[in-house]
């Protein structure tokens, strides 16, 4: 073959002499056709991959010339369509299904139906298959079908959002903006869907909610579904799918409507084994293997009945066929056939390409996607792994059915698998920290990006490389990106807190601000880190670290602002005149300066930033420099409150929320914060009930646009218990003790907002004579006090003082 040397050669030659003959017949076929067809000679393989290349590339460019290219809505319609047509080749469901949601349709019900039932149990089929025929039934109507891991895009309840108001402005020729913040998105839903009800019918259906996600890998918020309209308007209809979880738990909280879906019938099973098998790839069973398969208990589960029959149909020798299929019935669940389905992998792969590549590939492919922390890019496997390209494309062919894409990271799209490959291949914790260790090595050599910070901390801290973890999270630059986005703050606070004491947070960060060149000092990227970094330790409630940084950070920005953003502040009582810097983020640093004097109860400090930021501002014309001057108000007026100044700092909450409304309306968070603070007031002066009704606006609001299990819901709570418990109501323990468990999750114990929990928890508990509970809470939240605020603090000496009185 041309120049190929004698290694390369065999490679490429016919296994056996019958095969050459076999090959030499068809080339001499060929060339007799050479007039009729197109026939190129080739020497070399690279030449006719070229050839083949070319012909491929001009028979995509004549089907799809520039300019035909889908949208990126059309792109996620067509994959939702192609993973609903995939499940409407072969369904055998019962009539009554279809009826029942039919019902519901047709009654107009005015909330979302639910589907119900067991991992693999056939929702997504139903689903498929329902929508298909609604959609001929109702040709007219919007129909909108979205099914949650489906695609890249589909897993995020944001773009699912997103997606359904595109889909809705397209479909009914609307002029209305799409909302863009996530607020929005869900404030915004129920007003979007009056209006096209009005017009034509709606029907909505979302598939899995149980696999929504955020990115975090956990079930988030949007579990929850508070994102889901309860009541609907007449003319649409919702249906919804879950597995049993935190959605099955909110859909019967909020007493939708299900519908539970059942394990298959021997009749059921009959029918799809004859139309899956024989109807669409020609194989066939005998009489005693299909019947082997029915009597089977565990095939009356869909997924594990479509799993075997997809082993069933490529296994290739049907003299042992037979046993073969009594092999793969031992198995007495999905995840016991999935630990099957791999070893037959393992020999379709493995011994095939032990000459391309020696290591087991099933194993080290799935391995690595079971110790990522979200998932692996096909990229990332095909450079980890160093396998070739030849054998690494059958293999992630055969698996794809198995894998969920999201956003371009792949993971298993069965829990069933993740078990199977756990069970076969991590059955130790040694086995998973090795595969740790490897992936962690592997991303420590990439370059830093988003996914390198997602990957890193959490596999070095799984591996136990306590000493690597704190070097990378100390770097700044992976501070910084970690720091940007809520989940991954969250996820470098759960870090940090593996490490030990958070005072390790503060030496580590402050070493390394020391370690930065002056010359990179007074730009702004480093003012950006001085005020993330400033915020990290607010977070953390290092007060006084976070107070040096953004005192670090008013003199650079200073600096750097000097000659653009230069303004006259007269002070009256001293007669003269100074020039400041009013840059929005010079003020903001100021206020942040305030809040943490406040903290630290350094009123007289506090007071002065608040003042310094609002003299500054001498043009308040703008909405952003309205809502700037609205922070500083606030601020002064919570120190108006600590220092017993009820008059002023009321009158200040006024002034700032009539500004807020002016620019954002009624349902914004930064209202939500001047509603919480009126509450706070109201509360000081034991207005409870009006202090009550300001907490719930403000958890409305929050809940709406940050979840229900954010830090900011958390302080609420506790709010709103210090209410109830000033009613004498046991609901003020419930709510403390959700309040605690929440930054708990988020801080750990060593937290001063956890400190402030744990005392009010423990006031509860001392007055209802619960007096070990009551002294566990105060011991803990004085520690916690002691070790971040001074002695003297008042919620230091408060502590001591309840832990003292406890009998």
């Amino acid at each position: 073959m041309g120049s190929m040397d004698e290694k390369e050669h065999k490679k490429f030659k016919a296994e056996s002499e019958w095969h050459f003959e076999k090959q030499n017949m068809l080339r001499h076929m060929i060339e007799e056709h050479a007039g009729k067809i197109n026939v190129r000679k080739f020497s070399l393989p690279a030449e006719v991959s070229n050839m083949i290349k070319e012909d491929l590339q001009a028979c995509i460019e004549q089907d799809f010339p520039v300019g035909s290219e889908l949208t990126p809505l059309e792109r996620e319609r067509e994959a939702h369509q192609a993973f609903a047509d995939v499940r409407c080749q072969v369904y055998i469901g019962r009539q009554e299904y279809f009826t029942q949601i039919d019902e519901k349709l047709e009654a107009g019900i005015g909330e979302p139906m639910v589907l119900l039932g067991e991992s693999g149990c056939g929702k997504s089929a139903l689903v498929a298959n329902w929508a298909e025929k609604t959609r001929t039934k109702y040709p007219e109507a919007f129909m909108f079908v979205h099914f949650i891991g489906s695609s890249a895009e589909s897993a995020g309840y944001l773009k699912l959002l997103r997606r359904l108001y595109e889909e809705m402005k397209a479909f009914y020729g609307l002029d209305m903006e799409v909302p863009t913040s996530e607020m929005a998105l869900v404030r915004d839903l129920s007003k979007w869907l009056k209006a096209c009800s009005r017009k034509q019918k709606l029907i909505i259906v979302l598939d899995a909610l149980n696999q929504l996600d955020d990115g975090s890998k956990e079930d988030g918020v949007e579990h929850d579904l508070h994102w889901i309209p309860g009541k609907l308007p007449k003319n649409v209809f919702i249906l919804l799918s879950t597995l049993p979880g935190r959605a099955m738990n909110a859909v019967v909280k909020f007493g939708w409507p299900t519908m539970k879906v059942s394990p298959l019938d021997n009749s059921q099973k009959m029918e799809i084994i004859t139309g899956y098998l024989e109807g669409i790839y020609g194989k066939t069973l005998s009489q005693e293997q299909k019947e082997m398969i029915v009597e089977a208990k565990q095939t009356n589960n869909p997924l594990y009945l479509r799993s075997l029959l997809d082993e069933v149909r490529m296994y290739g020798n049907f003299r042992m066929l037979t046993q073969k299929i009594q092999d793969y019935l031992l198995a007495d669940s999905p995840g016991v056939l999935f630990t099957k389905i791999l070893e037959r992998l393992e020999g379709d792969f493995n011994e095939i390409n032990s000459s391309l590549y020696s290591k087991n590939i099933v194993q080290e492919t799935t391995t690595a996607l079971w110790c990522s922390n979200r998932g692996m890019a096909e990229s990332e496997l095909v450079e980890l792994l160093e396998v070739p390209m030849a054998v690494w494309s059958p293999f992630y062919m055969s698996l794809t059915d198995s894998l969920v894409n999201k956003d371009g990271i792949l993971n298993f799209f069965h829990d069933h698998l993740r078990q199977a490959v756990e069970r076969k291949y991590l059955s130790t914790e040694e086995d998973k920290r090795a595969t740790y260790h490897k992936l962690a090595d592997y991303f420590t050599t990439k370059e830093l990006t988003d996914r390198a910070v997602d990957e890193l901390p959490f596999l070095l801290a799984k591996a136990g490389e306590l000493e690597r973890l704190k070097a990378t999270i100390s770097d700044l630059s992976v501070f910084q990106r970690m720091s940007q986005e809520e989940d991954r703050k969250f996820e470098l606070i759960k870090s940090w807190q593996i490490l030990g004491d958070y005072n390790l947070v503060k030496e580590e960060y402050s070493k390394k601000l020391k370690e930065i060149p002056e010359s990179e000092r007074g730009t702004e990227n480093y003012s950006n880190l001085l005020d993330r970094l400033g915020g990290f330790f607010v977070d953390l409630g290092l007060y006084e670290a976070a107070r040096t940084v953004y005192e670090m950070l008013v003199a650079d920005l200073e600096a750097q602002y000097r000659e653009s953003h230069t303004t006259v502040v007269y002070n009256a009582f001293a007669q003269n005149w100074k020039y400041r810097i009013e840059h929005p983020q010079v003020l903001n640093a100021l206020q942040k300066l305030g809040l943490i004097c406040e903290k630290l109860m350094e009123l007289d400090a506090s007071e002065y930033y608040y003042k310094d930021a609002t003299t500054r501002q001498n043009r308040v014309v703008t909405p952003s420099q309205k809502l700037q001057l609205c922070k500083s108000l606030l601020g002064l007026a919570s120190v108006m409150n600590l220092k017993n100044d009820m008059p002023q700092s009321r009158k200040l909450l006024i002034r700032a929320l009539e500004l807020a409304t002016e620019v954002l309306g009624m349902q914004h968070h930064f209202v939500a914060t001047i509603l919480n603070k009126l509450g706070v007031l109201g509360y000081t002066q034991s207005r409870v009930d009006e202090a009550l009704a300001y907490y719930l606006q403000d958890l409305k609001l929050t809940r709406s646009e940050v979840g229900v299990t954010h830090p900011r819901v958390a302080r609420i709570l506790g709010s709103i218990g210090m209410v109830y418990d000033d009613k004498n109501d046991k609901m003020a323990g419930e709510l403390y003790e959700s309040s605690l468990a929440m930054l708990l999750d988020t801080y750990g114990s060593a937290h001063v907002d956890v400190a402030t929990a744990r005392y009010n928890l423990g006031t509860f508990y001392f007055a209802t004579s619960y007096y070990a509970k009551a002294k566990f809470q105060f011991r803990e939240a004085y520690d916690v006090y002691k070790a971040f605020l001074s002695d003297d603090h008042p919620d230091t000496q408060a502590a001591k003082k309840a832990l003292e009185a406890v009998p």
